[in-house]
């Protein structure tokens, strides 16, 4: 039976260092972010993976917890434990169920992969970072040309650039746009 409304596409993009960052995407299948990821994951990269999410909230309806795991087999993982695995799995609680029993992020794989060899070699705190800058705003302006920036500059307002990651805003005056559309060859 197919869908009345489309749920919409789930794009996951990855800055790997390169030189443009990797983007992929799918249809969602279900609206819940960890089933699409789990999804994604399977049909976009081909990569078995179990990923659960869960948000605790308070009373004045702010968050008061919020995590998950994401589970990936490595390519040469044997049957066996691919099937101990998915035993695992099925009988797993909920990431909020975890949360309010008291479980920290470690403690959450210690519990989930009981009975495998877990080692955790390293903690990092998770953060929002994103890597861009006027700098890299004022090559991706340099990226269009003379002809189009000549546009910009005979127009005499100052470019606005936003960033869709982090939602900086870059302004740059005509002067600044005559020295990129100078510095081109």
């Amino acid at each position: 039976m197919g869908r009345a409304v489309d749920l919409g596409v789930l794009t996951v993009i990855r800055d790997m260092g390169l030189k443009e960052p990797y983007s992929g995407s799918i249809n969602l299948v279900s609206g819940e972010i960890a089933e699409d990821l789990t999804y994604y994951y399977a049909v976009s990269e081909q990569t078995p993976s179990s990923v659960a999410l869960g948000v605790l909230m308070n009373k004045d309806n702010t968050v008061r917890e919020s995590g998950g795991y994401m589970i990936q087999l490595m390519p040469d993982a044997s049957e066996e434990v691919i099937t101990m695995l998915e035993e695992r799995l099925k009988n797993i609680e909920p990431v909020t169920t975890m949360y309010t029993k008291g479980h920290t992020p470690e403690s959450m794989l210690e519990y989930i992969l009981d009975g495998f060899d877990l080692e955790i070699t390293e903690k990092i705190p998770a953060r929002f970072h994103c890597g861009c800058s006027k700098e890299r705003v004022r090559k991706a302006l340099a990226a269009i040309g003379k002809k189009e920036l000549e546009s910009l500059i005979e127009e005499g307002k100052p470019v606005e650039m936003n960033c869709h990651f982090c939602n900086s805003d870059y302004s740059f005056e005509a002067e600044e746009l005559i020295e990129i559309k100078n510095s081109l060859k």
